[in-house]
């Protein structure tokens, strides 16, 4: 009987060892984006809200962190031609690197 018993756990615990398990964190998920502009000073923008400097993304220090999902990215510098792109950013790292034309 004590066998049977012993038996019946060990495969109920080899069981348990063997299901599949899933687990999906969604909290804390963000991509990043990493700036290499010309002027380094043009100013960046994020669906329509200003986040700061081309250069203060750079990836030397800091990179802009931004939730999944589509974002259009605008970078403008005074006498200069503005650029606009339209990224998605899932948990990977993406580059915009450009540099902005004089306008004529």
């Amino acid at each position: 009987m004590m066998k049977r018993i012993l038996i019946a756990g060990c495969a109920v615990l080899m069981a348990s060892c063997a299901a599949p398990r899933t687990t999906v964190r969604t909290d804390d998920q963000s991509g990043s984006v990493v700036f290499k502009v010309k002027p380094s000073d043009a100013t960046v923008t994020v669906d329509g809200t200003d986040v700061g400097r081309a250069r203060d993304y750079d990836g030397s220090a800091k990179v802009l962190k931004l939730p999944p999902g589509a974002h259009i990215i605008r970078v403008s510098a005074p006498g200069r031609q503005d650029y606009e792109t339209k990224v998605y950013v899932s948990d990977s790292q993406e580059f915009v690197q450009i540099e902005l034309q004089e306008l004529k």
